[in-house]
């Protein structure tokens, strides 16, 4: 099969590698879409290890069943899911979803709606788990689902209001989504504020936020203060440079917790007094031992669980998916224009120093969008 793979000079190209055999506890997937995140080019940029090459990248993908293990039996030959794996971001040697076939573990699929098509189905796995986590393990909202992992640090009041930073990103949109379908234990909504630069106000407001706030202004955390009355819990779903501690300031006196999506790229100081930032990496969702980032998160069966049941969630509705998709960028040229169209738009550094700009549409700066790649299996 034709696969996106590590190759020498920290890039990627097309090989061809053997198709991959499900386990008895696995599914095969036939590829049809792709959605690319920023850490698919960050880890070609910045291999773990540069000459471990030849590695399947990618991991946000959609799908047919194409064959099933021997103990599996909620899947059939046929049916359409979405998933992700960690796919060459880890010394870990598992392969990744850019490629004409995948491999997932069955319990760990997403079932697509019917209404729903491959491209919108990608872009949920990765991003959409990792709002989960945030809200509902580190932040401590009580889910719309069952929650296996008691929550660190659960939110307390009758209707305590979360800060999205950064919310028209992937993480931010889907964050919004499960905050706005969430209820606290005594049944009241949470008040969800929200940050995004001016374009996307409009959005946001349409989502349910309660109110957003545009990041440039100097002002911006007094602001979400004022009208919050403080803030009990929020996501940083960029984390670099100074947002975290700027997040801070929003807090209510008694403190509380900011959940980052990244463990170095933030600055550690100048946090509001008893405001603390807590970081995970959504790989732990996927239940192994991972090497991640100069660092090993231990497997998690717990984690594992909650992702099993998030899955559950959002495969629930057989016409829809309970919360809505990132709109697709639909992008040219399949498996083969990743490496010179997608990874020059989502650069290998910052979110804040992305500066790429080509003169086709597809290739503007990505703003609540996310890359999606068709791929055409040959013969299909």
């Amino acid at each position: 099969m034709r696969a996106l793979v590590t190759a020498e000079g920290n890039t990627a190209t097309i090989a061809d590698v053997p198709i991959p055999e499900p386990a008895g506890n696995e599914i095969r997937i036939q590829v049809h879409s792709v959605a690319l995140n920023p850490v698919d080019a960050l880890y070609v940029a910045d291999q773990p290890n540069p000459d471990d090459v030849g590695r399947v990248i990618g991991s946000d993908f959609a799908g047919t069943v194409d064959e099933v293990g021997k103990d599996v039996t909620q899947w059939k030959i046929g049916d359409r899911v979405a998933g992700f794996v960690q796919g060459a971001t880890s010394v870990n040697p598992r392969p990744g979803g850019f490629a004409e076939y995948a491999i997932l573990e069955a319990d760990l699929a997403i079932r697509i709606p019917t209404e729903a098509s491959f491209e919108e189905a990608a872009t949920f796995p990765l991003c959409s788990l990792t709002a989960a986590q945030g809200l509902f393990i580190r932040l401590g909202l009580h889910a719309p689902f069952p929650n296996p992992v008691p929550p660190e640090n659960e939110l307390v009041g009758e209707s305590p209001a979360i800060l999205i930073y950064s919310a028209s990103t992937s993480v931010g949109l889907f964050a919004i989504e499960l905050a706005r379908i969430a209820r606290t234990p005594c049944g009241k909504p949470y008040r969800i504020f929200a940050t995004a630069s001016e374009k996307h106000h409009q959005k946001l407001l349409d989502r349910g936020v309660d109110a957003v706030f545009d990041y440039r202004s100097p002002d911006w955390p007094e602001k979400v203060y004022k009208a919050s009355g403080g803030i009990a819990g929020a996501l940083d779903c960029i984390s670099e440079d100074g947002s975290t501690s700027k997040i801070s300031q929003t807090f209510l006196e008694s403190g509380g917790r900011i959940a980052v999506i990244r463990s170095t790229a933030w600055f550690p100081h100048g946090f509001k007094d008893k405001v603390s930032a807590i970081y995970s990496a959504v790989w732990s969702g996927l239940g192994h031992e991972i090497h991640y980032n100069g660092g090993t998160i231990p497997a998690s069966p717990s984690w594992r669980a909650f992702t099993v049941e998030f899955f559950k969630f959002l495969s629930s509705h057989p016409a829809q998916f309970p919360i809505a998709h990132i709109t697709p960028r639909l992008m040219p040229g399949g498996l083969d224009n990743i490496t010179a169209h997608a990874f020059p738009l989502l650069g290998h550094g910052k979110v804040i120093d992305r500066d790429y700009r080509g003169s086709e549409a597809f290739l503007q700066p990505i703003s609540a969008e996310k890359l999606v790649y068709n791929v055409n299996p040959r013969g299909a």
